[in-house]
């Protein structure tokens, strides 16, 4: 009997209720925001961010470019309390930016599903969001779809988030809204009625001073053996 004749093809539904997911399964959250390329500020992406929580001052997200079921994994994220950004060594800061503006403009968005109302979604997201308020985030995304839709080819990327001084495109953040069934606008309104007062440490967003990016590029180097 050949080979070919004794392999036994295993269907998805089986095959997925045979593994165990323990890691994914910590996922406990999926906020939607925009990240922009630290070297290029004319580039932005739309990102969807599923995240666990290692510690109240640790969260790790993996990031998609949607969330529907044929999304693309672009990438990942840290997010750290002020406490531990600030404890950082200084050359590691630079990597690093705040959330400060995405969570007061209303870009920053915690998603929930078609089915749960709006106002709904404003209420608990509010801890959510009093919480990311004051966090930073040290984002890579390994797959420039804006330039290669089909493969992550090339280098990754450093990501920033917006500040102020730049922001997404009105156009992105409406069909990101639109998509959602949220308003970014109203979001806006609404934490101004309940976040604190906050000045970021300026440690992060370095590009606001300095006027440059980072860029990751291939070095070759000996192997070590």
């Amino acid at each position: 009997m050949s080979t070919a004749a004794n392999h036994i093809v295993v269907p998805d539904t089986v095959e997925a209720a045979m593994m165990t997911f323990t890691p994914i399964k910590s996922i406990q959250q999926h906020l939607s925001a925009f990240h922009v390329y630290a070297h290029d500020h004319t580039r932005h992406v739309e990102s969807h961010h599923f995240c666990s929580h290692r510690s109240k001052d640790f969260h790790q997200c993996v990031i998609y470019d949607s969330d529907a079921p044929d999304a693309r994994l672009i990438g990942i994220e840290y997010i750290v309390s002020e406490q531990i950004f600030k404890s950082l060594p200084e050359e590691e800061k630079r990597y690093w930016h705040s959330h400060k503006h995405e969570v007061e403009s209303g870009i920053l968005c915690l998603e929930t599903k078609g089915v749960v109302p709006a106002v709904m979604n404003d209420t608990a997201e509010q801890s959510v969001m009093l919480h990311l308020h004051q966090t930073y985030g040290k984002t890579i995304h390994t797959w420039a779809f804006d330039d290669f839709p089909e493969l992550p080819l090339g280098p990754p990327h450093l990501m920033m988030s917006y500040t102020g001084i730049n922001s997404p495109s009105d156009d992105a953040i409406r069909c990101r809204d639109e998509r959602s069934g949220i308003s970014s606008s109203a979001k806006k309104g609404l934490r101004e009625g309940y976040l604190p007062r906050y000045q970021k440490d300026n440690k992060a967003d370095q590009w606001e001073t300095s006027g440059t990016g980072i860029m990751f590029k291939p070095e070759e180097t000996q192997i070590r053996q």
